[in-house]
């Protein structure tokens, strides 16, 4: 094959491959999951934000008794009662803010101990089976 044909086929595939694209684009294929990805952003804002940040003692006496070591540190929670913790709202599992469990919610977007979703799909939260909701108590 001589230079000059190889260079059209290379040519001739590149343009295919953008009408494809350009024709994708226009059918509204893309649209679903660029939807699905601002839902998912939404979701890692919110599970990030104040609100999922309470003190240690407003969490449930059930939810302390499922879990009494952060999985980053191993360490106990300490009984002060200006300690935060990071709370997952679809499992209500909880980490040491210090243990930076943020930047594994941030690049995986579950959570950390059971890998869940950060929101629950349902509407209600701790749905899954086995899980430890947390109830801050104010």
């Amino acid at each position: 094959m001589s230079p000059d044909v190889a260079l059209y086929l290379e040519v001739a595939a590149v343009v295919a491959m953008v009408v494809l694209i350009v024709a994708l684009a226009a059918s509204g294929a893309c649209r679903n999951d660029c939807r699905a990805a601002a839902a998912a952003d939404a979701d890692l804002e919110r599970a990030l934000g104040d609100a999922t940040l309470v003190p240690y003692a407003q969490t449930a006496v059930e939810a302390r008794a499922r879990q009494r070591c952060c999985v980053f540190c191993q360490s106990e929670y300490a009984k002060a009662p200006d300690e935060l913790v990071r709370v997952v709202p679809a499992c209500g599992h909880f980490f040491h803010t210090a243990c930076d469990a943020d930047r594994w919610i941030r690049t995986r977007r579950t959570c950390p101990l059971c890998r869940g979703a950060l929101w629950p799909r349902t509407g209600t939260i701790g749905a899954g089976a086995g899980a430890a909701v947390v109830v801050v108590v104010p």
